[in-house]
């Protein structure tokens, strides 16, 4: 029961954050919508899934699968936003 509200959230995050993504005009707005939306939404989501199957061998890998989201996410949102940044691409420009 709680592994699937935990999944629940997660997956609503996961759409909000795409709504955000095309919602959102500028390339900053759009990265801070898909930022947190995937640190939350996949981090719920594994969670939920590892309290979904208990303490094995898999988990294991799915907490390993977390710590690298959570450490890597925040620097790819970074390097893009810096690359964004340096191209001169405004807060007011069309991104697409």
């Amino acid at each position: 029961m709680t592994s699937d509200v935990l999944i629940g959230l997660g997956l609503a995050f996961l759409v909000i954050g795409t709504i955000g993504i095309l919602r959102f005009r500028d390339v900053y707005s759009r990265l801070q919508a898909s930022g947190v939306s995937d640190n939350a939404g996949l981090g719920l989501i594994l969670i939920g899934l590892i309290a979904r199957n208990g303490f094995s061998s898999d988990d294991l890998k799915l907490g390993l699968l977390l710590f690298l989201l959570l450490l890597t996410n925040p620097i790819i949102t970074h390097s893009i936003a810096k690359s964004a940044f340096v191209r001169r691409h405004g807060a007011g420009d069309d991104a697409r």
